[in-house]
């Protein structure tokens, strides 16, 4: 790669704007997955630190992983980054192991990259397995020029999603895609935040809630105000347990919705009754896996108002249930 670089002349390298830094990977057949299968030598990472110095202030997109890498390659990669990029649009940080949030150079180059590119970071993806220190999402908070934020916590226990938000949230006027997950159950706190505390919740058009099963009534009264407070809407996936009410608020208050895509463990969610709504003529597809068995007068409701409307619905929980589906 390195000497494809630098065979290409300086015109051909300005169109190059975006690099994925990752270690090397193979893919297991046995699982489908990505696995990465050691840690990158001392050659991988010079060539790595050659090829941002060679592209220089060219790299708008920036994608980094600590997985692979020795954490001191980790760091020197980092800080390559600032030294060469200049207002980075896009950036996304993967940190997985234990050891990467117990590197102080390490947090003290993202944040320094956090306030550099505050007033130009458009996107920024955020998988982590560990919570960040205070004065890390106080940077991040400040990237007030934020159109999409993408936030995976990969811990159950910590941190509480709740008290990052508040902090973050506030300063993004601009953001127009959001996507949360983390393997806990949502709570009305957090909900509340989505619609009291961005300064523009009707501002959002994608909106991506992927949390662990819980009952619907412990957040259900704020999820229908946050509903109301976002009629702008184009996709909303929402990986979490589900009522009736809700589904016939979402169908009556997002005109412009094109994208629906639910997963609900309450076999007590049937779409009963919700039949003459007002879904909009954009809807494209319905993405719909349940435990309970969805009523068709909902679904042929959906096909008549968009005859275009994809809809699959899974009737279990488990993959490779019984699927209906019309086009």
């Amino acid at each position: 790669m390195l000497q494809y670089l630098q065979s290409l002349s300086d015109h051909d390298r300005l169109y190059i704007r975006a690099l994925d830094i990752t270690s090397h990977r193979d893919f297991d057949s046995t699982s489908n997955n990505i696995v990465y299968t050691d840690i990158a030598d001392a050659a991988c990472v010079h060539n790595v630190l050659l090829i941002q110095s060679l592209l220089g202030t060219r790299i708008s997109d920036l994608a980094l992983t600590d997985t692979g890498w020795a954490p001191e390659s980790l760091i020197d990669i980092v800080q390559m980054s600032l030294m060469t990029t200049n207002h980075l649009q896009q950036f996304q940080m993967s940190l997985f192991k234990v050891e990467s949030f117990l590197l102080s150079d390490l947090m003290d180059s993202l944040t320094r990259l956090y306030r550099r590119d505050q007033g130009s970071l458009k996107s920024l993806v955020l998988d982590l397995a560990q919570p960040l220190p205070a004065d890390q999402w106080q940077a991040i908070a400040g990237c007030t020029e934020l159109q999409d934020f993408h936030l995976g916590l990969y811990r159950s226990s910590e941190p509480i999603l709740t008290d990052i938000l508040v902090r973050i949230l506030p300063q993004w006027s601009s953001l127009s895609s959001l996507y949360l997950c983390q393997p806990r159950a949502l709570t009305a706190g957090t909900v509340r935040s989505l619609y009291k505390d961005l300064p523009r919740p009707e501002g959002l058009h994608e909106l991506h809630l992927i949390f662990e099963a819980c009952q619907a009534n412990l957040y259900e009264d704020e999820f229908l105000k946050m509903i109301r407070a976002m009629p702008n809407l184009w996709t909303l996936e929402a990986h979490l347990d589900w009522t009736d009410q809700m589904m016939h608020q979402v169908a009556t208050t997002l005109k412009d919705l094109r994208r629906l895509s639910i997963t609900c463990s309450s076999a007590e969610f049937t779409c009963c009754g919700i039949r003459e709504v007002a879904w909009g003529q954009g809807l494209e597809k319905i993405n719909m896996r349940t435990s309970g068995k969805i009523w068709r007068g909902f679904l042929d409701a959906i096909r008549r108002r968009s005859r275009r409307v994809r809809i699959l619905v899974y009737g279990s929980m488990k993959w490779g249930g019984s699927v209906d589906e019309w086009e």
